[in-house]
């Protein structure tokens, strides 16, 4: 009887658990559609607006001191910035002479409302950020500082990564250098993250002068912690070949960390400079860290010579199977006939299976009489002479 009890007390905890879930999703789907029917009536309501104060729509405009209280009043409410963002966006994309004369003449209202929203909550700010990376026009003050690039500067170091994100992506959209700068020093200062990676990207965005901002930026990464400066060196990768002189000495500096150093190998395999060559043989000959001697592998493949050959076939018989697979694929790569004729007929079978899987990768069958003679050719625009 006690043990009948217990199942049905079970069973029914279970009902009123899954009755309790079922009114939870309805509450929650009725407060989307809610949320959702809010968003799209006050976008049409601010399509209204700017309709009739753009001229798009006929209606007597308000002054344009009367609409820019409007917009302080009404867009420091963080539904309503959404709303009127949606607005702005559908006459960014489809009037966008009628944007532009728009935008410039209300852009003083958005550096108030930078003040407004610093004092605001984390997800808040990072809206507001995330409003001034889709239209950066509201800053309108080219290379001068503003309460706008100020607030946005703060929002670096605020403790919600996305707010973090956004500033430094709307000071990029910006353009100015600034300020973005100055708000990689407090992430720095303030020892905030924001992964390379993500830097990167958010710095390869900038609107303004690239080379211009790659000097500032590499300038000051000395004082910058490494995820910075990977960063930064990512960022001069994607366009720039001036900083093969600048970028030697670090990487020949032992105490330079390996994460910049990688980076900065990265560069030497997109731009060639060929006194890099001898610091990457040295890398794979004399070990300090793996993975410098890894990325080193890969990078040979840009810097054909004899020594280089030599070392990449001494690399294949490397403890390390991603820097045996590396060597094998520059190797491959360069197309040496000589290197892969005395690979194939030596008695290491280790580094005969891997260049001969490099070489079936490649389209060569095993046992073809031209194995020894396949040359890769390589199509690289980006590559740059020394």
């Amino acid at each position: 009887m006690f043990n009948d009890m217990r199942i049905y007390v079970i069973v029914g905890m279970f009902m009123t658990a899954g009755i309790a879930l079922m009114l939870f999703n309805y509450i929650i789907i009725r407060y989307s559609k809610g949320q959702n029917s809010s968003v799209a009536g006050r976008t049409k309501k601010w399509k209204k607006i700017l309709y009739r104060q753009t001229g798009i729509a006929g209606g007597k405009k308000q002054s344009n001191f009367k609409h820019e209280k409007l917009l302080e009043k009404h867009l420091s409410n963080i539904e309503n910035l959404v709303a009127y963002s949606n607005a702005l966006q559908y006459i960014k994309s489809e009037f966008p002479v009628v944007y532009s004369g728009y935008i410039g003449s209300v852009y003083t209202v958005f550096h108030n409302l930078a003040i407004v929203y610093g004092r605001k909550p984390s997800i808040e700010r990072a809206c507001f950020a995330d409003f001034v990376c889709n239209f950066p026009e509201v800053s309108a003050q080219g290379d001068t500082f503003s309460p706008l690039t100020e607030a946005l500067i703060s929002f670096a170091d605020d403790p919600n990564i996305h707010c973090r994100t956004n500033a430094l992506r709307a000071l990029c959209g910006i353009g100015n250098a600034q300020a973005v700068a100055n708000a990689l020093q407090v992430i720095n200062d303030k020892q905030m993250f924001i992964h390379s990676q993500t830097l990167t990207v958010e710095l390869s965005n900038f609107k303004g002068n690239r080379e211009a901002l790659a000097d500032y930026l590499w300038n000051k990464s000395e004082n910058w912690n490494d995820n910075i400066k990977v960063a930064v060196i990512g960022f001069i990768t994607g366009f720039s070949k001036h900083y093969k002189e600048a970028f030697l000495p670090v990487l020949r500096d032992n105490t330079t960390s390996a994460g910049v150093r990688i980076a900065i190998i990265r560069y030497f395999g997109k731009y060639i400079y060929n006194p890099v060559r001898l610091v990457l043989i040295d890398m794979i000959k004399n070990v300090t860290d793996i993975n410098l001697a890894i990325v080193a592998a890969t990078a040979l493949e840009f810097y054909p010579a004899a020594d280089t050959i030599t070392t990449l076939q001494s690399a294949l018989s490397n403890q390390n199977w991603h820097v045996r697979y590396n060597a094998a694929s520059s190797i491959v790569n360069i197309g040496d006939r000589r290197s892969l004729r005395e690979i194939m007929r030596s008695n290491d079978n280790r580094e005969k299976e891997i260049v001969t899987y490099m070489l079936e990768r490649e389209g060569v069958q095993e046992g073809n009489d031209n194995l020894v003679a396949v040359a890769i050719v390589k199509t690289n625009k980006d590559k740059i002479s020394a």
